[in-house]
């Protein structure tokens, strides 16, 4: 009941916010499964490996914000369930200008499957994050749906993604999205959507208003 409610309070948060607080951002970014081990279905003993880019563009800094690189093998232990293991490295821009590097170590479940026409994907991930300064660790819990009929080629899908820092601040972040899918091609799809982030800062909550687009690319099952 409480990630039901998450995205309707997140809504409520974005009518009240603050219009000086809040920024307009653009995410792009491009993820594509290289098969290791191939099985004819998403379940053992497959084995991906994931090479995932992202950048992230706002107003507040001028063009470029963030950029990050994700790489890391994914391992299905069922057809409900895969892990990812995966090192990120990631620069954001500071207010001088200089932009900060920060390494990470990530352990990713995913649980996933289809009701009916419907599919859904749960990912939780526990995060370190390496800077000069410090070490902070975060879980993260992404929430997906999307209405795909076996076959079509348009997916309408929404998430919502709570993110709690467990070095002391907790809760400071979520993330609610309503998108449109594009299949592509058998292995190829592509996302857009809308996002409504709300991130909190020493001022208080402010919520962002994001465009993003992504390219997820995968290899076919042999034979196929």
């Amino acid at each position: 009941m409480k990630r039901a409610l998450s995205v309707p309070a997140a809504l409520l948060a974005f009518f009240l916010a603050q219009e000086a607080s809040a920024d307009y951002e653009v995410w792009l970014w491009a993820e594509n499964r290289v098969p290791i081990v191939r099985a004819d279905k998403p379940t053992f003993p497959r084995i991906d490996l994931r090479v995932y880019a992202e950048s992230r563009l706002n107003g507040r800094s001028d063009g470029l914000h963030q950029s990050f690189l994700r790489t890391g093998p994914l391992f299905f232990l069922t057809d409900f369930l895969f892990i990812g293991v995966q090192g990120t490295i990631y620069a954001d821009r500071l207010a001088s200008g200089a932009f900060d590097q920060e390494a990470r170590f990530e352990f990713e479940p995913n649980f996933f499957g289809r009701i009916g026409d419907f599919t859904w994907n749960d990912r939780n991930r526990f995060e370190a994050r390496f800077r000069e300064a410090e070490t902070r660790y975060r879980y993260r819990n992404q929430l997906r749906i999307n209405y795909a009929p076996k076959g079509a080629k348009w997916m309408p899908f929404v998430w919502d993604e709570v993110l709690v820092d467990l070095s002391g601040l907790g809760l400071n972040q979520n993330r609610a999205l309503i998108g449109l899918a594009r299949q592509l091609n058998p292995t190829t799809r592509l996302d857009a959507g809308f996002m409504l982030r709300s991130r909190e800062e020493a001022s208080g909550w402010v919520h962002d208003r994001v465009f993003f687009a992504a390219l997820f690319f995968d290899v076919a099952p042999p034979g196929k």
